[in-house]
């Protein structure tokens, strides 16, 4: 890369690393003001509480790094501008798009950046800061269920109907026992109404057997004081239930086979899987958009109008985005187009448009 090139590089990193700072800074201090009377009445002590925002930290950094991005693209190229140094670098022979290649360098190593701190810290950070906040929650917040469970425990799926007394006594569970892989052949089918934990095992009074042969019901029977064959224990019911942005990109995709595999809904996890790395690419399309605008407006006033531009074409852009992401969460489009779409839509625009853009505005 040649000096120029070096040089706005440097230039766009002075830009953005305090953005970056400032924005994540409000961000924290505005989550800070609406949540910090709910944290107190929940008896959480001060160091807690300071520990539990400080863990959001790389959360925020991650959301709020395409606007820093944004910014510091805007700046770079109004200040140039204003100093002059992008009249004498265009008068030299410097065409838009040699311009424009170290900024975007910039900002696709900034999203490649931003997905891997979101694959590895911010999962891990977000488990702490939220289970913090969890453990004076009570369990309202923390058990992953007590009525109408379905549990995926490998060729068995079982559904459970409610749990009571602390999660020692089972009502009218249902475990379906399959046959090879894929949860398609049934082997046999067990109802209880009512079912114990004695002794380290699930025990039933009355258990209701139905064996299956190729689909269809070959034998049934009563049988009294029987064992079930269910892993999970008492305290289980009780486990945190983790969300996607307390999740790798790994275990999602682990989550959301069983929840194929169970039968149940995925559409939305499937698209949040997506998700994080169209949103990590935020970064780069919100450069794209900001380049053009950058070398369009006039010198004089041009900071305001084209953060104001391109603010209005990146609300433009999220509106489409989210709407993408709707039709994706209730399984009308396929998960990855829910995702890219609107990125693939803003990128061919910005980057036609800045090809349109052959010489900036200089006055």
């Amino acid at each position: 890369m040649n000096r120029l090139g070096r040089y706005i590089i440097r230039r766009w990193l002075l830009s953005f690393i305090p953005a970056l700072l400032m924005l994540v800074t409000a961000y924290l201090a505005g989550d800070t003001a609406f949540t910090m009377w709910e944290l107190l009445k929940q008896g959480l002590s001060p160091p807690v509480i300071a520990a539990h925002f400080a863990l959001k930290v790389p959360t925020m950094a991650y959301q709020i790094t395409p606007i820093a991005a944004l910014l510091a693209t805007l700046l770079t190229l109004t200040g140039m501008k204003r100093s002059g140094e992008m009249t004498a670098a265009f008068a030299s022979g410097v065409s838009g798009t040699g311009f424009s290649l170290p900024i975007l360098a910039c900002a696709l190593t900034v999203s490649l950046a931003s997905y891997y701190l979101n694959e590895t810290l911010a999962p891990g950070a977000n488990r702490v800061s939220r289970d913090l906040v969890r453990s004076r929650s009570g369990p309202g917040s923390s058990v992953v269920g007590t009525e109408r469970i379905w549990l995926l425990e490998g060729s068995r799926v079982i559904h459970i109907r409610s749990v009571q007394e602390g999660g020692k006594v089972l009502l009218e569970p249902t475990i379906l026992q399959f046959e090879g892989k894929g949860l398609r052949k049934l082997d046999l089918r067990m109802d209880a109404p009512v079912v114990r934990w004695e002794n380290g095992q699930w025990v039933a009074e009355k258990t209701f057997l139905r064996r299956f042969e190729e689909g269809f019901l070959t034998q049934t029977e009563v049988l009294s004081d029987t064992r079930l064959p269910m892993r999970i224990r008492p305290e289980e019911f009780y486990r945190v239930r983790r969300k996607p942005e307390e999740m790798s990109r790994v275990e999602l995709v682990r989550y959301v086979e069983n929840l194929r595999l169970a039968g149940l809904p995925f559409s939305w996890h499937q698209v949040r899987i997506y998700r994080k790395a169209s949103a990590a690419a935020l970064s780069l399309i919100f450069t794209v958009i900001a380049l053009p605008v950058g070398f369009g407006v006039p010198i004089r006033g041009g900071v305001p109008l084209g953060i104001g531009l391109s603010l209005l074409l990146t609300i433009i852009f999220w509106s489409g985005f989210s709407f993408s992401l709707s039709l994706g969460y209730s399984g009308l489009i396929p998960a990855p187009a829910a995702a890219w779409a609107a990125q693939a839509v803003a990128l061919v625009l910005g980057l036609a448009a800045l090809w349109l853009v052959k010489r900036p505005r200089l006055t």
